[in-house]
């Protein structure tokens, strides 16, 4: 996805300091940046680009317009992330006990 390769792995410790950018992945929020990683132990911090306000980084912005562009329609859907719902029968609450 943009010219990037694409893993999915764990990340060993030592890599922390070739990121320029790190964020979290979840259903709620999308994508957020993560600032830093620390790791008290060893004393270490590692410090990565948020963006202006933690608005995330050049990347992180990118990736979070084209997953809200998809899940708007507004950028096709290469992923076969989304999935047409069907309406909910008339009478289905009252069926099954609810108000």
């Amino acid at each position: 996805m943009f010219g990037y390769k694409v893993e999915r792995r764990r990340v060993a410790y030592e890599e922390l300091t070739e990121f320029d950018e790190v964020m979290a992945a979840g259903t709620a929020a999308a994508l957020v940046p993560i600032k830093s990683i620390t790791m008290r132990s060893k004393n270490d911090k590692f410090t990565y680009e948020a963006g202006e306000g933690d608005a995330g980084g050049e990347i992180c912005r990118k990736l979070l317009k084209t997953l809200k562009g998809i899940q708007t329609g507004d950028i096709l859907d290469e992923f076969g992330w989304l999935v047409d719902i069907e309406p909910v029968p008339s009478g289905w609450m009252e069926e099954a006990g609810g108000k």
